[in-house]
C-alpha cells in the first residue's frame, strides 16, 4: 500500500471510536470534536500498538508532551497544570485534586467526542526495519496533508477553545466533576487566558 493510498483511506474513512482498538502496527489519524483530522502518526515502535498510542497515551497522556488530544483539549475546564514542579499549586492556587478531576473530565470528553481512523499495516517476511518504513510512510503522508490536518504537530501547540456546549452536556452526566472543573476554569482564565 502507498502513500496516496493511505492517505485516501485515512481521510475518506468515518472516524471510529476510540475504545478496542487493536493491538495492531501502522497509520492513524486524529480526528477532533468537530469530526476534523488534526494530526496523522504513526505507531512508531513494537510497544506502542494502535490501542497503547492511540487509545491511552494520546487520550490519557500529559500535556506538553507528544501526547495530542491531552494537549488539545487542555483547556478552561479541563485544564490543568501539570508539571513536576507545579507554581501555581505551590502558591495555592490549584488543588491537586481539582486538577485530577479535570483531566478525568477530560479524557470523558475525548472518548466521547474524538474519533481515529487507521490503517494496519503488516510487516513484509523479508523487512529487516518495520519500524523505519512505518515512519517514512508517516512522513510521506504528512507531506500531503493540508496545514489543518496537520494542526497537532510538534509539542506545546495551542491547545483547542473549549467547546463549552459539549462540555456542560458532559458534566450533566458527570455531575460530582462539576466544582473542580470550574475551579481549573478560574485558574485557567486568570493564569493562562489572562497571562498571554
Amino acid at each position: 500500500m502507498n502513500s496516496n493510498e493511505i492517505f485516501d483511506i485515512l481521510t475518506t474513512s468515518e472516524p471510529q471510536s476510540l475504545k478496542d482498538l487493536p493491538d495492531s502496527f501502522g497509520i492513524y489519524a486524529l480526528w477532533d470534536h468537530e469530526k476534523k483530522i488534526r494530526y496523522i502518526g504513526c505507531t512508531p515502535k513494537a510497544t506502542t500498538g494502535f490501542r497503547n498510542r492511540v487509545a491511552s497515551r494520546h487520550v490519557t497522556g500529559s500535556e506538553g508532551r507528544s501526547h495530542k488530544f491531552s494537549q488539545a483539549y487542555c483547556t478552561g475546564r479541563m485544564w490543568r497544570y501539570c508539571k513536576k514542579l507545579d507554581p501555581l499549586s505551590a502558591l495555592g492556587a490549584q488543588d491537586t485534586n481539582n486538577a485530577k478531576l479535570a483531566k478525568k473530565l477530560r479524557t470523558a470528553f475525548i472518548r466521547k467526542h474524538c474519533g481515529v481512523t487507521y490503517i494496519e499495516i503488516p510487516p513484509n517476511d523479508s523487512e529487516n526495519d518495520y519500524f523505519s518504513r512505518l515512519t517514512s510512510l508517516e512522513s510521506q503522508v504528512q507531506e500531503m496533508a493540508p496545514s489543518s490536518m496537520r494542526a497537532w504537530e510538534g509539542l506545546g501547540f495551542k491547545p483547542e477553545s473549549e467547546p463549552v456546549e459539549l462540555v456542560d452536556a458532559l458534566l450533566s452526566d458527570y455531575p460530582m466533576l462539576r466544582e473542580a472543573a470550574e475551579r481549573q476554569a478560574a485558574i485557567f482564565a486568570k493564569h493562562v487566558e489572562g497571562g498571554k
